[in-house]
């Protein structure tokens, strides 16, 4: 209870260990200008110190609770800080999570504004797209703290990170800011995702317990099954661990949707295919993930965090009209993490550290391949893809009150720190000697060995006066190095064959630059903020972008070649928008929230893949000696800029027996992308007589690959009811996408148009105590047969109906 006004911005000391419930009010207010007095045995009122107050004279001696809490009102569940941050940032909680179970973690995303997951059912790992952005580290994809940098190459997304959603607590994704510690070669998003530790496990006064979830449904979704357990040991020392299993087969695509979506050949005619509930061949799964942390009080104000989050899962992939192009996978990683804090009894030290190692490995296989009469066309490859990630940031806040020289409840804070990481990326392949085409340095090349370093540090400087205005404004400088040994060949000259290891090429890319950021957030009345920020982004390239080399697989006359000119990208973000929080709008306990925004994103060098001229050209019609170009593939700088766009609103009102909430995303992508096509080792396309020159589309959009864009339109709508004590949740969703043609998705031979779709699921939840709850959940409910917007050609799953039984103990 509050007692009248309180000043805003009292800063208190943390308060843990085992003492009275009257100990820890006294020591919690100690300083603070503020007392506390009990109303009854479970409630107190807080006020400010009067003269002569003795503050805790009426203290009884019964145990006293303090808590506060209300329904969680934001837009799925975002908590209330999110709509107090003067820029875009939203959570996905554990518990929407687990509100409507998806076949991949890829589900989670589904609702959020201004983010998709770009790739197919086939592929477990995630590679997230934050308004517009993705692959190749535009998005630093982590598990707590520590980035997820696996990249393989192959036709379409690169980028991979793998986690099973059992094991999270909470997912942040912060799409303004990227001026602390995960900045670092950063431009489009930072993906965070927590796992679960003690507090997420035990309830306050629990010293030992854990979690169980068991779900299964139709549709192949088989098994889905996690335990947690979590001790308190001694109050300075506490464990959590947890377990994670997922069985899924290969479903059945919807059947509702005869007209879904339109191949357009090279050839330019278009045509319409149509799905009617077919098996999804490859989207079967098998995974299994555990964690470990463990909590250390070092003393009253240091705690030391170490935690481990492993992952395994086997699947398959396979492409082409007969699916001929397949592979086999088992991919496995490892999370290590240790944190300190430390925020002793001053305002000028709350420091942070960590320490990180990730390592992600994929095994493959990729099976022979056989022409029509039954002899090895392709041979078979075992290949081996790895990457370790090492890294070490700091950072401190020192906070300084400015009540007597501006004005009461002023701050100026400080966040500075330092942050470091290194990729290390090893891959061997070799073939199984069948006799067809193939050699093992064709899939080493295209995913290079090499190291790259990147550092950073960061500066911000924030006022806050009275929480009216909010002005920051900082500088990040970031440097990377990458630097190693490739080689470029050719297919049509014998002198430089690839085969033969072609011609040594020394790389030594390396950049730096100071990026500055201004944020200012406006809070002129009570519940309303306005919100600007300008950003500046460098984003270096990655091991791959900077060191590829050797052919495409399977002798295919296409090489990789590495580009010693090419540059960082640089971007430029401009946003505002607006924060509504209001309680108590039509009944008591109830809550309004709502973010809108608007952003633009310019962003210079963008790099992406592209085709190029080798040096020396090809016979076309021999012997009258009419030559043109031969087609080589390299990452290039695009010479225009690249412009994003876009506007996201987010609404959700809870009055606790019913809530509605819902979000819409425009965006737009202005991509022209021009490129020069003549790259080193050319200087200019061969000229003599009967030569012909370049394909019209090389250096232009055309020529490029892997170009995602995120949906035109989307709109999610979402909403229940809470009844018998908020015991039984009832609830539906709705989301309709109206997807935006790739401009380059390299899906084989055709582009593609996806025509719009629709999706409804229905879920509930009935807790029979505080222990024991029933869940169930249907997942597209009519059947639609859908292609996902960042999807490839996979149909989605069909109606899935899921139960899930949970549990406390």
């Amino acid at each position: 209870m509050v007692d009248g006004s309180l000043p805003d911005n009292v800063m208190v000391p943390t308060v843990e260990g085992d003492m009275t419930a009257r100990d820890a009010l006294t020591r919690l207010l100690d300083g603070s200008g503020l007392s506390w007095r009990s109303l009854d045995a479970n409630t107190i009122s807080i006020q400010e110190m009067i003269a002569g107050d003795v503050g805790n004279g009426e203290v009884v001696t019964a145990p006293v609770q303090v808590s506060a809490g209300r329904n969680a009102v934001g837009y799925n569940g975002n908590p209330d800080w999110v709509y107090d941050t003067p820029g875009s940032v939203t959570v996905i909680t554990a518990e929407n999570i687990r509100k409507v179970p998806g076949r991949d973690a890829a589900d989670i995303f589904s609702q959020v504004p201004g983010v998709d997951v770009a790739g197919n059912r086939q592929q477990p790992g995630l590679s997230v797209n934050v308004r517009g952005q993705q692959d190749q580290g535009r998005v630093n994809m982590n598990i707590d703290g520590a980035r997820q940098n696996f990249n393989q190459s192959g036709h379409g997304v690169v980028n991979r990170m793998y986690i099973d959603t059992a094991l999270l607590a909470d997912v942040t994704v912060e799409k303004s800011n990227f001026s602390g510690v995960g900045g670092a070669g950063t431009s489009g998003g930072i993906v965070s995702m927590r796992t679960l530790n003690t507090d997420d496990i035990l309830d306050a006064d629990e010293d030992i317990g854990g979690k169980i979830n068991l779900s299964r449904g139709n549709n192949e979704y088989d098994f889905a099954g996690d335990v947690s357990v979590a001790a308190r040991v001694t109050p300075k020392f506490d464990v959590a661990v947890a377990f994670s299993r997922k069985l899924v087969g290969e479903y059945k695509g919807g059947e509702n949707n005869p007209g879904l979506y339109i191949t357009r050949p090279q050839s330019g005619a278009g045509t319409l295919v149509e799905a009617g509930g077919e098996e999804q061949r490859y989207t079967d799964q098998q995974q299994s993930a555990g964690l470990f942390k463990a909590n250390i009080a070092l003393s009253e104000d240091q705690d030391l965090n170490l935690g481990y989050v492993g992952f395994t899962t086997n699947f398959g992939k396979a492409t082409g009209e007969d699916l001929q192009y397949n592979d086999l996978n088992e991919a496995t990683s490892h999370t290590v993490t240790a944190k300190h804090s430390w925020n002793p009894e001053t305002d000028l030290i709350d420091l942070k550290t960590g320490l990180w190692w990730t390592q992600t490995e994929n095994k493959q296989f990729r099976p022979a391949r056989y022409t029509a009469a039954g002899a090895v066309s392709t041979d078979a490859f075992n290949t081996e893809y790895k990457i370790d990630t090492y890294g070490f940031d700091v950072a401190n806040t020192s906070q300084f009150y400015l009540d007597e020289v501006i004005s009461r409840d002023s701050i100026f804070s400080l966040d500075y720190g330092v942050e470091t990481f290194q990729d290390k990326t090893k891959t061997g392949s070799e073939t199984l000697g069948l006799g067809g085409a193939g050699f093992g340095f064709e899939l080493e090349g295209s995913t290079p060995n090499g190291q790259r370093d990147v550092q950073g540090a960061f500066m911000d400087g924030t006022f806050d006066w009275g929480g009216l205005v909010q002005l920051t404004g900082g500088l990040r400088y970031d440097r990377f190095q990458l630097d190693g040994d490739s080689y470029w060949c050719e297919q049509y000259n014998p002198a430089n064959t690839c085969e033969s290891g072609g011609t040594p090429l020394d790389i030594d890319l390396s950049g730096h630059k100071i990026s500055p950021s201004v944020t200012l957030g406006l809070s002129p009345f009570e519940g309303i903020q306005f919100f600007g920020s300008y950003r500046r982004a460098y984003r270096p390239p990655t091991i791959m972008e900077g060191m590829i080399k050797g052919r495409h697989v399977a002798g295919v006359p296409i090489p990789f070649y590495a580009n010693p000119d090419l540059e960082s990208e640089d971007s430029f973000t401009t946003e505002f928008g607006v924060n509504l929080k209001f309680d108590d709008v039509f009944v008591k306990n109830d809550g309004f929230r709502a973010k809108l925004s608007h952003y633009q994103t310019k962003i210079e060098n963008y790099i992406v893949s592209a085709a190029v001229a080798q040096p020396t050209p090809r016979t076309i019609s021999a012997p009258l000696g009419w030559t043109q170009a031969a087609q080589a593939q390299s990452y290039v700088n695009l010479l225009d800029p690249v412009y994003m766009s876009g506007n996201e609103v987010e609404v959700a009102y809870d009055a606790e027996k019913i809530y509605l909430s819902g979000s819409m995303a425009f965006s737009d992508t202005d991509l022209t992308g021009n490129y020069d096509p003549i790259i080193f080792p050319l200087n200019a396309i061969p000229s003599m007589p009967g030569t012909v020159g370049l394909p019209a589309h090389w250096g232009k959009a055309g020529g490029l690959t892997t170009v995602y864009t995120l949906p035109k339109r989307k709109y999610t709508l979402d909403g229940g009811v809470r009844m018998f004590d908020q015991s039984l949740t009832l609830g539906a969703r709705a989301t309709f996408v109206y997807p935006e043609e790739n401009i380059a998705g390299n899906l084989g031979d055709d582009a593609q148009s996806i025509l719009r779709y629709r999706t409804y699921d229905l879920y509930s939840s009935y807790e029979f105590n505080d222990n024991v709850k029933f869940g169930f959940a249907v997942n597209n409910l009519t059947d639609e047969a859908y292609v996902e917007a960042l999807g490839g050609l996979i149909l989605a799953p069909g109606r899935t109906a899921i139960m899930t039984l949970s549990g406390n103990f």
